[in-house]
């Protein structure tokens, strides 16, 4: 869609909007297809709109991060230099997701959750594509918290809140009844038209837990039979569970093996959870279709600029009324309605509006909910993953990364962001080091169609150095195979015979790495003519005492067979 670029940002309102929402922060501009500009950069009045915008920017794009002079970074800078120029930072949360109107309404449910949690200066602009920025001012939040500078707790508290809020209104305002997935009091869609929408099954879509003991039902169904049979007279029992591919159940009596007598048949009901309970609730797996861009923000992360342009859509990037969210079209944001945007003036990180310290109480929350996160992933499965992969003290070559791995290595032309998150956290768990990761992205990133901003893939990197440093030294596993979101929807699940034994991409280095290894041990025409004692499998002593109970077994299994023989030849004569 063609778009007049220079009539946008000769607009007066625009280039105010545009400048005051970029003061102490950096700003890079986009040049079309040529991509972004050299950074960093500022916007000190209106007259920087216009220049840039006669030089054939197409879009401003600023940063979270409010620094006392933008124009001080410079890439690869350590921890403390940055911190020394940051003062500090704006919640901005990037709400993404290909279904329009889901994207509405986690937009919606996230304002209404700030809302409940006493903000009141919360804003919210149109991203110009896909999603929507939510904005809460740095003003609105404490400076200190637990004896911390907040100013430098950015990136963590950006994404403790995001994923607070998230859990919140999957928790507090969606229910799922009735086939319906209701979201807020009001609002519902059809279960079956969401699974037809998104593409997921209900097992992506909802998790199920126990009323009463609270623990996760991996697959709920109809209850099955349980069959019980009790002799009245020697009192033996019998049980057998009912099978959903006969299509009757077993028969109605059955013969005692002890005393040979006609046994009692009961029936009842097998309970779907280990505690005995038959009740379970249903929770909504939000992020299974919405994406709120947290897990990767990073130093000097941006987002678009208000009034900026959005290149591929065609559409600006509009301030709106949070009030109008559900309501909200996209042909509101075509240049030729931006008069009457603008004429009606919602505000967008209205800094005035803020309240000092309202925030405080979200900030914690959002905290207690991360650190109780992280303890249950320590005592959990992510735990037990990262425990077995602890043998990978050295750098895997890239020759024994499993077929998805290989595909993001040959570029990437969507899902890039998640593609990235997937890789680093397969490379650090195969002893890969932060400065061999670099290294690698960079690299990775050349061969994509659209390449990411380097200051993206540096600051991810730079948040692994800062892990290792603090010493946490425990290896977060990529996403299991299982997990449709990273592996099937980004294209890059093309499995070989290796990858149907496993269940995560770790598994496959690490069966690759045993075969490796057997091959070294192995001497030269051991396989046909040669010394086959060095080709015999070596036994432990529990395998060993099994197979010499299977051989005498067996051994008296032909016994008995041939005693069977005897006595029926016996019989003919």
């Amino acid at each position: 869609m063609d778009l007049d670029f220079l009539k946008l940002y000769r607009n007066k309102t625009v280039q105010k909007e545009l400048v005051r929402t970029s003061q102490h922060k950096e700003v890079a501009v986009k040049l079309g297809e040529q991509g972004f500009g050299k950074r960093p950069d500022v916007l000190l009045n209106a007259g920087d709109v216009v220049a840039f915008a006669k030089q054939g920017v197409t879009s401003f794009h600023v940063s979270e991060e409010l620094w006392s002079n933008p124009l001080n970074l410079v890439t690869g800078m350590k921890k403390h230099e940055m911190e020394a120029l940051r003062v500090g930072w704006d919640l901005i949360l990037d709400v993404d997701c290909p279904f329009w109107i889901l994207s509405k309404i986690t937009t919606w449910l996230l304002v209404k959750s700030l809302r409940e949690h006493g903000i009141t200066g919360v804003t919210v602009k149109f991203s110009g594509n896909k999603g929507f920025h939510i904005a809460v001012p740095y003003e609105s939040f404490p400076q200190t918290i637990d004896d911390k500078e907040l100013r430098n707790l950015f990136p963590d508290a950006p994404r403790a809140i995001a994923g607070y809020l998230l859990h919140y209104i999957g928790d507090k305002h969606i229910i799922v009844r009735n086939n319906r997935v209701y979201f807020g009091s009001t609002f519902f869609i059809p279960f079956e038209r969401l699974k037809a929408k998104t593409g997921k099954t209900e097992e992506e879509l909802v998790q199920k837990f126990c009323t009463s003991c609270k623990k996760e039902l991996k697959s709920v169904e109809l209850k099955k039979k349980k069959i019980d049979f009790q002799c009245a007279s020697c009192g033996n029992f019998l049980t057998v569970e009912e099978d959903k591919n006969q299509e009757r159940f077993p028969q109605k009596f059955q013969q005692c093996p002890k005393c040979q007598k006609l046994m009692e048949r009961m029936e009842y009901d097998i309970t779907l959870c280990a505690c005995g309970s038959n009740d379970y609730y249903t929770t909504f797996r939000y992020q299974s279709i919405i994406e709120v861009d947290t897990i990767l923000i990073s130093h000097r992360h941006l987002y678009r600029g208000l009034y900026s342009a959005h290149e591929k859509s065609g559409l600006v990037s509009i301030s709106i009324d949070p009030r109008r969210i559900l309501s909200f079209k996209k042909k509101q944001a075509t240049l030729e309605n931006l008069p009457f945007v603008l004429a009606q003036s919602f505000p967008f990180l209205d800094r005035k509006c803020a309240v000092p310290g309202e925030a405080e109480k979200l900030l914690r929350l959002a905290f207690e909910f991360s650190s109780e996160r992280e303890r249950d992933a320590r005592g959990g499965k992510a735990k037990e993953v990262s425990e077995e992969f602890e043998q990978f003290q050295q750098a895997v070559p890239v020759e024994l990364f499993p077929p998805c791995m290989h595909n993001i290595l040959a570029g990437m032309k969507d899902g890039k962001k998640r593609a990235m998150f997937v890789f680093t956290n397969f490379l650090t768990s195969v002893g890969w080091t932060p400065d061999a990761i670099e290294e690698l992205l960079l690299k990775w990133n050349q061969k994509n169609p659209e390449p990411l901003r380097e200051n993206l893939i540096q600051g991810h990197v730079r948040y692994l150095r800062q892990k290792r440093s603090s010493q946490q030294t425990q290896r977060t596993p990529p996403p299991s195979c299982d997990n449709k979101m990273y592996y099937i929807d980004m294209g890059i699940c093309t499995p070989d015979h290796l990858c149907k034994t496993i269940r995560n991409p770790l598994q496959y280095v690490r069966k690759k790495l045993r075969f490796l290894q057997q091959q070294r041990t192995s001497k030269p025409g051991s396989d046909k003519g040669g010394n086959k004692e060095n080709n015999k499998r070596i036994l432990s002593d529990g395998q060993k005492q099994r197979m010499q109970e299977a051989k005498k077994k067996y051994r008296e299994f032909r016994e008995q067979m041939k005693g069977k023989k005897e006595h029926k030849e016996k019989d003919k004569l």
